[in-house]
């Protein structure tokens, strides 16, 4: 949502080139003929409540494949050439850019004005580009920020950024480098007087500077994240910036293979501005769902929300922010959906405390015991490093972690965080997606890469990467895995890491749903008897049964793999999609008031083991009808609701029946309009970006 009255609003239409090697990249310029629309509009609100001059601002900016080129120049009238800094992060195979970390310093913004920023397209143009902000420049100020360790037996340990840029001089890596903003990753270990290293800890700081070094933002990060297995660790924290306490916290009992980080500004202070991105350019890339942006605002009062607030113990560090300590917990949860309802609440309003809150659980998703280092590499332990390694391995012949004693015993009002994979989130993503910020780009990592490490190593075929889990938690941890190899950097070990544990997956599926021989003719995937589906007295012993809206997750999780260029998952999904569609689109034969239960029906096991499957509809329908009662379960976001996210991801793809399907289903869905206003986690509309039918035989035709 705008928190500014359109009379108050102070809108300058930023004309701009970025000139590309393919095609071009411009914020268009007055006076120049024929400048083509924007691709794309980013709006930049003034929320400080005061003048600013000389404003900078850092953001992610998505791209469609093929709409821009790899940038080599910025260009900008009337400010100038050094206006505007894109730093390429991935570009797609073709070339074109997929995603920059784009920064400006805006010259002016007047209290509760703006200024958008509007992406076109021009010829490329061959200038150089600026130089980037020197390191010397920056250690010419007295820039510094110093973490402070204080430990129960007296010693203490600091890790200061200045004196890590000093030994690291030119070798520093950068993630941003331009004449606007250069920032510096470094990172080591905090020591005591003598310069002796702590064994488990480890202090990062992202160090950005914009032009001039008047402003410089600092990420100071502390994990006990190393594969060399620490117990939990107490200290007392503190932070200090240009030697001024920022931050300090008692008694931190920072628990293993986590992580936490606070970010400080030096100099003139943070900016107060607010960037607003477009969201149907961002759905029409294929990296978000194509959410219903016609919906009308939700009623509540966000500045009066609780969780809004972030006040209490879960939203310091190592607290749990929104989530759910036992992530086991049963039941709907706002994190359980493609993205969290708090993340698709600021997706459709942009509004700034909204995007807080998103940012907010992004930071605090380190808190959770999933984060593996590997002290060879530095980045995250993968699969290819140990293939026979299981996070969870209780047995003395796994490779499994072998733990330290805790150097200290964590208090009794620690609260314990346990992962689990079936009721997972997306924590990380969309932070990065909007900011372009490190940390969060490393969060996608190990959230992704706990997917792998956490799954049994002998189903997963070890270094394969077969997931194995319940089917939510492989519809999640897919979602996991391609956000973030689609999302990783170019030449990042990442990005071809996860790609290929997915492709892997995808080619698992396949084999195994399409034979030969086929595994059946209706698509049904993920069975369990009676026993294991928790079926009390059921009328027969025998059947098999599945859960339809884990499956209904799986189909849309592989629809958005399919939007991110994944095209074997279409395959995958068109399977499942045989026996969703066809239960809304049988009638007489099957009633589709029993196309969304709990627990579904599919056949029966024999008893040499093997499974019978109902292949026609009408002795579907009379099975199911001894276990369920025919409707639609009216319980707010109930099964109806994913099941119809799963059909509009049909309905883009093009499948059979697809549309009718969802008319049937939205028709008889009470309010649906008003329940995605309160919750819009499913809020999903057809219209997102176009996944094609993979080849192969006509769908539609088999047990029809």
């Amino acid at each position: 949502m705008i928190l500014f009255p359109s009379a108050r609003a102070y809108v300058v239409k930023l004309i701009a080139m970025v000139a590309v090697v393919l095609g071009g990249l411009v914020l268009g310029r007055p006076g120049r003929a024929a400048v083509p629309p924007p691709l794309v509009t980013v709006e930049v609100q003034n929320t400080s409540g005061q003048s600013l001059r000389d404003v900078p601002v850092t953001f992610g900016q998505v791209f469609k494949k093929g709409d821009v080129g790899r940038v080599t120049r910025v260009y900008c009238d009337p400010f100038g050439d050094r206006f505007v800094q894109i730093d390429p992060k991935r570009t797609y195979d073709d070339g074109s850019l997929r995603y920059a970390v784009i920064s400006a310093i805006l010259p002016e913004l007047p209290p509760g004005g703006s200024m958008s920023l509007e992406l076109s397209r021009d010829a490329p143009r061959l200038n150089m580009r600026p130089p980037a902000i020197p390191l010397s420049e920056l250690l010419g100020t007295d820039f510094d920020a110093v973490v402070t360790l204080t430990f129960p037996d007296g010693a203490v340990r600091k890790a200061s950024a200045r004196k890590m840029l000093v030994q690291s001089g030119q070798q520093a890596t950068t993630w941003l480098a331009g004449h606007l903003a250069t920032e510096w990753l470094i990172a080591g270990p905090p020591t005591d007087k003598d310069g002796q290293p702590d064994e488990d800890l480890q202090v990062q700081f992202q160090v950005r500077a914009y032009a001039g070094c008047r402003r410089v933002r600092v990420s100071a990060v502390v994990e006990s994240c190393w594969n060399t297995w620490a117990g939990n660790i107490r200290y007392d924290a503190a932070v200090t910036v240009g030697g001024k306490e920022v931050f300090s916290k008692k008694a931190v009992d920072h628990r293993r293979l986590s992580r936490w980080r606070k970010v400080f500004w030096w100099g003139d202070g943070e900016p107060g501005v607010h960037v607003v991105h477009d969201l149907a350019y961002l759905s029409a890339t294929g990296a978000l769902p194509n959410y219903d942006r016609s919906l009308p605002a939700f009623e509540s009062d966000l500045s009066k929300e609780r969780q809004l607030q972030m006040e209490g113990p879960r939203w310091e560090i190592m607290g749990q922010g929104s989530l759910t300590a036992y992530m086991p917990t049963t039941g709907g949860r706002p994190e359980i959906a493609p993205y969290p309802t708090w993340t698709v609440r600021y997706l459709l309003s942009m509004d700034p405390q909204a995007k807080a809150l998103v940012l907010a659980n992004g930071d605090l998703a380190g808190s959770w015991p999933i984060h593996v280092r590997s002290r060879e590499t530095g980045r995250i332990m993968t699969l290819d490093e140990r293939p026979e390694f299981w996070l969870r391995g209780y047995q003395q012949n796994h490779d499994k972690p072998e733990w330290k004693p805790d150097r200290h015993p964590p208090g009794p009002d620690q609260v314990k965080l346990s992962p689990d994979q079936a009721h997972m989130g997306s924590f990380a993503y969309v932070p990065y997606l909007v900011t372009g910020d490190y940390y969060h780009l490393e969060e996608a990592y190990f959230w992704a890469n706990y997917c792998l490490l956490n799954a049994w190593h002998e189903p997963r075929r070890k270094a394969e990467g077969i997931l194995n889990g319940q089917i939510r938690g492989d519809a999640w941890s897919l979602r996991n895995l391609a956000d973030a190899a689609w999302i990783a950097p170019d030449g990042d070990p990442e990005a071809k890491y996860f790609d290929q544990k997915i492709q892997n997956n995808l080619a698992d599926r396949v084999r195994r749903m399409y034979g030969p021989p086929e595994y059946n003719k209706l698509g049904f995937w993920g069975i369990r008897t009676t026993s294991d589906a928790r079926i009390q007295n059921p009328a027969n012993p025998r059947w098999m049964i599945v859960a339809p809206w884990e499956h209904d997750y799986l189909m849309w999780s592989l629809h958005h793999l399919v939007e991110l260029g994944y095209a074997d998952a279409a395959k995958v999904r068109d399977f499942l999609l045989r026996w969703r569609i066809g239960t809304l689109t049988h009638a007489p034969d099957f009633d589709p008031r029993l196309a969304t239960p709990y627990r579904f029906v599919v056949g029966e096991q024999a008893e040499d083991k093997t499974v019978v499957f109902y292949e026609d509809w009408k002795r579907l329908h009379q099975e199911n009808l001894r276990l369920n009662r025919p409707e639609l379960p009216d319980r707010g976001n109930d099964y109806a609701y994913s099941a119809r996210g799963a059909v509009v991801c049909a309905v883009d793809a093009g499948y059979p029946k697809a549309a009718e399907a969802l008319e049937w289903l939205e028709a008889r869905l009470p309010d649906l309009r008003g329940l995605m206003v309160r919750n819009p986690a499913w809020a999903i509309v057809p219209g997102g970006k176009v996944a094609p039918l993979p080849s192969g035989p006509p769908h539609g035709k088999i047990g029809a």
